[in-house]
């Protein structure tokens, strides 16, 4: 697994999809299990999933990502 990536997620996390596959999920999910070679997201409304590393850097922290709230950001 990526090393960097696998310091920044932990069992719980909160976490989004960013990449622009129309397949995946639009909601957020929670990790639920995390191994040497896959992180299993349970997304809300839908069946857990398993990413492999490669897939990993589309996954973002929910706390992290933030959105246009008029003229102040606020987290989500």
């Amino acid at each position: 697994m990526n090393t960097a990536m696998a310091r920044r997620l932990a069992l719980g996390d909160r976490v989004i999809w960013m990449g622009n596959d129309a397949c995946q999920p639009n909601e957020s999910g929670t990790i639920i299990r995390i191994t040497a070679h896959e992180v299993e997201v349970l997304w809300e409304g839908e069946a857990a999933r398993r990413y492999r590393r490669a897939q990993l850097h589309l996954l973002r922290h929910e706390k992290l990502i933030f959105r246009d709230a008029g003229p102040t950001l606020q987290a989500l």
